[in-house]
């Protein structure tokens, strides 16, 4: 009997520290997730799109074969390369509408891209294509808040599915 019991004392070990792997496995996985605020203003959209600093040099160097460092001149023009080429917008009949990259800054651990686009007057639909970080993680999701006044709608993209379509009020 004695010989029983320590085996599930050994087994009820074994449960725990499975267990226990399996909860720290998840904690020190990382997440890849952007999340992207799009702002309707009277003539104009005001874009936000906050990510992890490390994943956007880790895309950039790997993209373009360098070693990316966002203090660098040469790695600020690569990221400007790379937002206009991963962001894209869309307004009603697919007419492709144009943003500024205005740049970026670095706050709370987050980089921050600043955009702006002119907002032409007819226009009731917005579709917004964000494949940043896609092309280094397959686990990468995007995060996009469309807010108009009071409305907000939120998407999350995902490889297999990168666009969102927003209507507007006006």
């Amino acid at each position: 009997m004695n010989s029983n019991f320590s085996h599930f004392k050994d087994m009820k070990k074994l449960l725990y520290l499975v267990f226990f792997f399996l909860l720290t496995a998840f904690a020190w996985h990382k997440y890849y997730v952007s999340v992207t605020e799009i702002n309707v203003k009277n003539d104009h959209l005001e874009i936000i799109i906050r990510t992890f600093p490390d994943d956007i040099e880790n895309v950039l160097s790997d993209t373009y074969g360098i070693k990316a460092d966002l203090s660098k001149k040469q790695t600020k023009s690569l990221l400007k390369t790379y937002i206009l080429s991963h962001f894209i917008l869309w307004t009603d009949h697919d007419r492709q509408l144009s943003y500024k990259y205005l740049g970026f800054t670095l706050e709370d651990g987050f980089l921050v891209l600043l955009l702006k686009a002119d907002l032409p007057p007819d226009i009731h639909m917005l579709k917004v294509k964000n494949t940043l970080l896609f092309d280094m993680y397959d686990e990468q999701k995007n995060i996009v808040h469309f807010i108009e006044g009071k409305k907000k709608e939120s998407y999350i993209l995902v490889k297999e599915e990168p666009v969102a379509t927003f209507h507007l009020s006006k």
